[in-house]
């Protein structure tokens, strides 16, 4: 059951030529132990003011015991702590080693912590020692920054989208491992970007801050996509795909940008034509599937996810403008 919220009203007082007052509800005051000249903190997520007597979300430090843990989640972990908007995360472990299942070997816990700032924006180590680690963010954050953010990760998705079919197309493997190694970091960094000011701030337009964070979230699983499999035709050889798996491919991309442009100029009936593309890419999976080659196969029905991503991403959209 949902506990109701107690609205009260309060009036807006001038005093003097530029500063407004309300004053605090008694009951907050007495239930928090609040006295005159005490400090509180002031949150503004849109057109809310949040009141809090504690730290703010995500505003200040947070220390974490990584002992034990294997490379993979000591990363996730830094990368969710950064997200959630801390400004100091201070690390200690008893290790200096973390297991890497998927190599099947052990890995420095220090080049396990670099590895993950280099997936974010303005986080640096600014001490450290055998058995700690300090992290600072040192970029100044705003709200106004998100959707330039958002932009960005839009892009930089089409692009890498692009240079994945250029490099197949031209068999230009130099190209495609830029995709696999190099641009999907590119776009997570302003991914995780994003999403830290969605935590600290929210969005602008505070009820639409949890569909904001979703389209984030699936925009760099999209990104994550691309890059696994320009991973695997590097990593397996499999350069040699055919023009009508590229055709394809592409087919995929320009759904991806249709989706863009639907995003910053809505349009319902480009979202339909969204279901229309992947429908007739159904078909024309299954009647050339006898043509393609086995790796064709398994690249195309994995990457065939991206239209369910993004009929999802439309779900999205649809609520935030209506």
């Amino acid at each position: 059951m949902t506990a109701l919220l107690e609205v009260m009203r309060r009036r807006i007082v001038k005093q003097g030529h530029n500063t407004l007052t309300i004053s605090l509800p008694r009951k907050w005051c007495d239930r928090n132990k609040l006295e005159e000249g005490e400090e509180i903190d002031v949150i503004e997520k849109g057109e809310h003011l949040l009141l809090s007597k504690g730290i703010s979300k995500g505003i200040g430090k947070i220390s974490v015991d990584i002992s034990g843990l294997d490379r993979s989640t000591i990363v996730m972990l830094i990368l969710s702590l950064y997200q959630y908007g801390y400004d100091t995360i201070v690390i200690t472990t008893k290790n200096t080693k973390a297991k890497y299942h998927l190599q099947n070997r052990e890995v420095s816990v220090a080049a396990t912590i670099n590895e993950a700032l280099g997936r974010l924006i303005g986080a640096e180590i600014t001490s450290s020692s055998k058995n700690r680690y300090t992290i600072e963010v040192v970029t100044e954050d705003a709200r106004e920054k998100f959707d330039i953010v958002l932009r960005r990760v839009f892009r930089l998705l089409i692009e890498m989208f692009d240079a994945f079919i250029e490099g197949l197309r031209k068999k230009d493997k130099e190209l495609v491992e830029s995709v696999a190694f190099f641009q999907q970091i590119n776009i997570r960094k302003f991914a995780n970007y994003a999403l830290r000011l969605l935590n600290k701030f929210g969005h602008k337009d505070a009820e639409n801050t949890t569909f904001y964070f979703a389209i984030v979230k699936y925009l760099n699983k999209t990104s994550e996509m691309i890059k696994n499999f320009a991973g695997f035709t590097v990593v397996e050889g499999t350069m040699n795909l055919s023009p009508k798996f590229c055709d394809l491919l592409e087919e995929i991309n320009e759904s991806v940008k249709l989706y863009y442009s639907c995003f910053y100029k809505y349009d319902i009936k480009q979202i339909s034509q969204l279901h229309i593309n992947r429908d007739l890419f159904k078909k024309k999976l299954y009647k050339e599937y006898k043509k393609l080659s086995k790796d064709d196969l398994f690249i195309l029905g994995n990457m065939m996810q991206i239209f369910a991503i993004l009929l999802d991403l439309s779900e999205l959209r649809m609520a935030i403008r209506h």
